[in-house]
């Protein structure tokens, strides 16, 4: 019994101490390629890395991991009520209204594409309503500019 309860504490420690961003890579929405040189391959390792963090911010109700990556405008369109073009400043505000809205059980990426200067990605935002589980799906695009990846659009519906 005591064997049982030990392994199960340190399977629990384990699991405890995984960083997020490993648990998130994962899931098989990214899927690693081999690129013809380094500035490639830091690119779109930037890339997840934004799609990573934007994630992150979903999970935790958290809208300052994800207006970092905001530009001059991003396009919102949360449950066909909140759609446009949208400042830094009011998509913050419309992120934040729906996330305390919403509350998240789970938040998961499903897949994504990459091209030179475009990035994207399609995945679940789980909720709870009552007693049950609601789910939304998700789509995100990134655009490159400057060495950075900036949101372009969310589209939450």
């Amino acid at each position: 019994m005591l064997r049982k309860t030990a392994l199960i504490s340190a399977l629990f420690l384990f699991a405890y101490f995984i960083p997020y961003d490993n648990a998130v890579s994962q899931d098989k929405w990214w899927k690693e390629k081999k690129y013809k040189n380094e500035n490639l391959r830091s690119k779109y390792d930037l890339c997840k890395r934004t799609f990573i963090e934007i994630a992150y911010g979903f999970s935790n109700k958290n809208v300052n991991s994800i207006n970092q990556y905001f530009d001059e405008q991003i396009f919102l369109n949360i449950i066909s009520t909140d759609k446009g073009y949208y400042s830094p400043g009011q998509a913050e505000i419309i992120l934040s209204d729906f996330m305390n809205y919403f509350n998240v059980v789970e938040f998961k990426y499903v897949t994504s594409k990459r091209f030179n200067t475009y990035a994207f990605i399609s995945g679940k935002y789980s909720y709870r309503l009552g007693n049950g589980k609601r789910i939304l799906d998700v789509t995100i695009s990134l655009k490159y500019l400057n060495d950075k990846w900036y949101l372009d659009q969310i589209n939450i519906n």
